[in-house]
C-alpha cells in the first residue's frame, strides 16, 4: 500500500493509519461489492424451546492500535439450502410470503384478571395455555411468543452492561430505557382502561430475568426514542426478616415495601422452618410488618434470619402467568384486564424467515434442533500490520481499494484517477475466480427438486428433474 500511495516511511502517513484504512476497505466494502465464493460459508445454530425469532451473529469489539471496531455482522445475509436437524426446510426473505403460510394472528380480548380498583399487585393469568405452575423451564407443547430485541438494541443495551444476546435486564429496571424504542418488538400486552378513559399499557420488553431466561420483564411503552420505562417497583425485592409471631395469619417482622396482594418467598429461616421454600400471599402490611396466608400456630417457634423475596412485573411464556404485575395507573375494581399475545403450538421448524438481520422460525421449536444455512461471511478485520490476507489472491485488491480510499479523502484526485482502471481491474480478477464457480453450478428452474420444505407447489420437491 505504501508503494502504491508513495510513502515509504511513517514520517507523513502512519502505519497505524494505513491499518484503519485497511480494515475499513475489507470489512465495509469488500463485502457490499461482491459476493465472493471464498466467503460462502455454512452458519449453524442451535434452536432455544419456545424461541422463534434469533438475531445475525456479531463479531466482538476488535482492538485496532489506535480505536476499537465496534460490533457488526458477521454475515452478509443467508439464502438456500436451509436444513433443520438435516431435514430440508423451506427459506424465506418476504414477510408477506412467509407471514400468508404462517399467519402471525394475535390472541386477543383474553380476559387475565381483573381490576381491584388499584395499579397492583396482580397475578394474571394468559387462558390460552394450561398455565402450569410446573415445569417453568421447558415448554408442554404450546407456548406464547416472546417479546424481541433486533441487533441495534442489543449493540446500545452493550455499550452500558455486558454484551448478552438476548439481553439480561438487571432487576432494578435501568436497562429497560437504555435500548431505542424502535428496537423492541413486544410479542405480550396487557392492557385495562384507566378511570378517565386512557389505555393502561404493560408489555414485555425482549429482556429477561438473568436466572429465568423464559421469565420477561415487562415494561410501560413510551415514545421513540428511548420512552420504554421499567414497570412500576422494578423486577426484584428481597427484605431481612427478624421475627415471626406464632398466629393465623402469621405476622411477620421485617421493614420492607410489600404490598397487599403480593407473592414472596421465605428462605432461609432458623428456628420456624416450615415456612422456608414456600410461597405466600401478602395479606397486610405496616411499616415493621407483614402478614401472609398462613396459620403458624403449630410452627416451631422462631429462632433467626431469613430473608422474603419477591419477583415482580414478570411473565412466563410456558406457563402463561405474569406475577406481582404492577400498572401504570389504577384500574377500577371488576374491569377486565385483557392479555393479547401469539400462541404457538411447538415443534420441528418447518420454514425459515432471514429478514432485517433476524432469522425465524416456525412452527416456534419444543427442543434445540440444529439449524443449517447458507450464508457469506463479513470479512474480519486485520488488527495489525503483521497479520495475513486470508486469500492471498486479495493482497493487490485490497492494498488497491484502500488507497483509494486514502487518497479520496487526501483529494489527490489526479492519483486516484490515475490507479482507478488499475483498481477496476484487480476487482475483477478477484471477482472471475467465484464467477467460474456460480457458472459451474446449475441454475434451478421451476422443475427443479429444491428440497424443499414438503409443500404442495413449485420447488416442493416433487418436481420433475
Amino acid at each position: 500500500m505504501r508503494r502504491l500511495i508513495k510513502t515509504p516511511s511513517d514520517e507523513s502517513i502512519s502505519t497505524n493509519l494505513l491499518i484503519d484504512y485497511v480494515n475499513r476497505f475489507y470489512t465495509m466494502d469488500v463485502a457490499s461489492r461482491m459476493n465472493l465464493f471464498d466467503l460462502k460459508t455454512t452458519y449453524q445454530f442451535l434452536t432455544t424451546p419456545g424461541v422463534d425469532q434469533y438475531n445475525m451473529p456479531l463479531y466482538s469489539i476488535q482492538q485496532e492500535p489506535d480505536q476499537a471496531i465496534n460490533y457488526y455482522p458477521v454475515y452478509q445475509g443467508f439464502e438456500d439450502p436451509c436444513f433443520v436437524n438435516g431435514i430440508p426446510v423451506g427459506f424465506f426473505t418476504q414477510r408477506a410470503a412467509f407471514n400468508n403460510v404462517y399467519p402471525k394472528y394475535f390472541q386477543s380480548n383474553l380476559i387475565s384478571g381483573y381490576g381491584n380498583g388499584g395499579a397492583g399487585p396482580y397475578n394474571l393469568a394468559i387462558p390460552s395455555i394450561a398455565n402450569l405452575s410446573s415445569p417453568q423451564n421447558l415448554p408442554s407443547g404450546a407456548a406464547i411468543m416472546r417479546g424481541h430485541v433486533d441487533i441495534t438494541g442489543v449493540i446500545k443495551y452493550a455499550e452500558t452492561f455486558t454484551f448478552s444476546d438476548p439481553p439480561i435486564g438487571p432487576t432494578d429496571g435501568t436497562s429497560i430505557p437504555v435500548i431505542p424504542t424502535t428496537s423492541v418488538i413486544p410479542a405480550v400486552y396487557f392492557t385495562s382502561t384507566g378511570s378517565d378513559g386512557t389505555n393502561i399499557v404493560v408489555a414485555d420488553s425482549g429482556q429477561f430475568l438473568e436466572n429465568n431466561q423464559n421469565q420477561g420483564l415487562l415494561m410501560v411503552p413510551g415514545q421513540a426514542p428511548y420512552g420504554n420505562t421499567p414497570s412500576p417497583h422494578n423486577y426484584a425485592q428481597s427484605f431481612a426478616i427478624t421475627g415471626v409471631s406464632q398466629a393465623n395469619p402469621a405476622v411477620v417482622t421485617s421493614t420492607s415495601s410489600f404490598s397487599v396482594g403480593q407473592k414472596i418467598l421465605i428462605d432461609g429461616v432458623l428456628g420456624m422452618t416450615e415456612l422456608n421454600g414456600n410461597y405466600y400471599i401478602v395479606t397486610a402490611v405496616t411499616p415493621t410488618t407483614f402478614s401472609i396466608d398462613v396459620d403458624s400456630t403449630s410452627f416451631t417457634m422462631y429462632s433467626s434470619g431469613g430473608s422474603a423475596s419477591s419477583i415482580l412485573n414478570t411473565i412466563n411464556y410456558f406457563t402463561g402467568i405474569a406475577e406481582n404485575v404492577f400498572f401504570p395507573g389504577g384500574i377500577n375494581a371488576g374491569l377486565p384486564i385483557y392479555a393479547q399475545c401469539y400462541y404457538y403450538q411447538l415443534g420441528i421448524p418447518r420454514s425459515i424467515q432471514y429478514y432485517n438481520n433476524v432469522i425465524s422460525v416456525r412452527p416456534p421449536p419444543n427442543t434445540q434442533y440444529v439449524v443449517e444455512l447458507t450464508g457469506y461471511l463479513s470479512p474480519a478485520a486485520f488488527l495489525s500490520s503483521g497479520q495475513g490476507v486470508s486469500f492471498a489472491y486479495m493482497s493487490e485488491y485490497i492494498a488497491r481499494g484502500a488507497a483509494r480510499k486514502l487518497l479520496s479523502d487526501q483529494g489527490d484526485w489526479d492519483q486516484f484517477n490515475q490507479y482507478e482502471p488499475l483498481y477496476r481491474e484487480q476487482e475483477q480478477l478477484v471477482w472471475a475466480r467465484s464467477q467460474r464457480q456460480f457458472t459451474s453450478t446449475r441454475t434451478q428452474t421451476i422443475y427443479s427438486n429444491r428440497g424443499g420444505s414438503g409443500t404442495w407447489g413449485i420447488g416442493n420437491g416433487l418436481g420433475l428433474q
